[in-house]
């Protein structure tokens, strides 16, 4: 649950709303929630009745956070000002007060040195048209979870997928699995059935608006190992005209200071692009995990890592936090460091899937 003082916070920058004695202008905050709630025709009861049962209720069934849509409705009815900031900023924080994403055991407890910042901070409305593109081909994903055959939970996990193929969809194993940390690992059979009820949503933008979205129909092939899982979707108009994200056909060459880019639906929000200050840092103990800078939480999980072409060099699985302290003084380091992600190498996935699949994507990308 939310914090009071937080929630006390947004309750009067609600109250601030132009007409907001009105009821129509406080049920015009429910857009996009479909569930019922109790009310009153006086505002300042009114407003704490929707906040703290909205709260109570934690994720909807759809994984969407209803105090973030409220507080977002509330911003665009005032968009462009300072209490639209204001309310944008509290949407922020709420959505900062959701899980994180569960740490990884096996990578380092100090991170490594880089240099931050330097030439290459602008970018090129080709590059930024690029990146449209691409988010295109990526979805947020909604994972039931099942228990010896029956759904227990609609909302078992929350990650990122993204097309690999055609109606091939990328994902990490453990979002599939959709169990938490220390806790037995699904069923094979479980398993099955939470990838056959995965549902993706493309052009998820805004929490309460609608999306594309597209059921998956099996899980094709997985490697806990790997921790990845490649989906098959149903054959579905959404994804006309969604080619799948570019792939090298050879390693890349990566260098400490590299740029790469993801693409993610942290907390299992809506899309979000993490660009520019995000950095290579190195390998991990095996030569197929990337590890690299930049800011993901619970949900960012399965994103591609594009490097500046916008090819996909990695699938994004996990992160470390290190300490903002081991950073300071180091030379040329402009901002606080927070985390090391990790990725799996994209060509070593490629790889390890039956010939039969990996001639799929092959061709796909044109390499035959």
């Amino acid at each position: 649950m939310i914090d009071r003082a937080l929630t006390d916070r947004l309750i009067d920058a609600l109250m601030d709303l132009p007409t907001i004695e009105e009821r129509a202008t406080r049920t015009a905050l429910l857009n996009g929630i479909r569930v019922a709630v109790n009310r009153t025709d006086n505002q300042v009861v009114d407003l704490t009745n929707i906040l703290n049962q909205l709260d109570g209720l934690g994720r909807l069934d759809n994984g969407e956070r209803p105090v973030v849509i409220v507080a977002q409705n509330a911003a665009r009815i005032v968009r462009g000002t300072e209490l639209g900031r204001r309310l944008t900023e509290l949407a922020r924080q709420i959505e900062e007060a959701y899980d994180q994403e569960p740490l990884l055991n096996d990578l380092p407890t100090e991170p490594e040195a880089l240099i931050f910042g330097g030439p290459g901070e602008w970018v090129t409305s080709a590059f930024l048209e690029q990146a449209r593109s691409v988010g295109t081909r990526v979805a947020r994903l909604l994972v039931p979870r099942v228990v010896n055959g029956e759904v227990a939970h609609p909302v078992g996990g929350l990650g990122t997928g993204w097309l690999i193929g055609p109606r091939l969809l990328l994902t990490n194993h453990h979002v599939i699995n959709a169990r938490e940390p220390g806790e037995p690992a699904a069923t094979a059979a479980d398993f099955a059935a939470q990838a056959r009820q995965t549902v993706a949503w493309f052009d998820y933008y805004v929490e309460g608006r609608d999306s594309a979205n597209v059921a998956a129909v099996e899980a094709v092939h997985s490697n806990p190992a790997l921790d990845y899982a490649l989906l098959r979707l149903q054959d579905s108009p959404v994804l006309q005209g969604r080619a799948p994200i570019a792939i090298p056909q050879t390693p890349r060459t990566l260098t400490r200071g590299t740029r790469l880019n993801v693409v993610q639906c942290p907390n299992g929000g809506p899309l979000r692009f993490a660009i520019r200050n995000n950095f290579f840092v190195g390998r991990g103990a095996r030569d197929f995990q990337i590890r690299y800078l930049t800011d993901t939480l619970q949900g960012s999980s399965g994103s591609p890592v594009m490097d500046d072409d916008w090819q996909a060099v990695a699938l994004h699985h996990g992160a470390q936090k290190v300490s903002p302290e081991s950073y300071r003084g180091e030379p040329g380091v402009q901002g606080i460091v927070k985390f090391h992600n990790q990725g799996i190498d994209i060509l070593t996935i490629v790889r390890d899937l039956p010939a039969e699949i990996a001639g799929e994507i092959a061709r796909a990308h044109g390499w035959t």
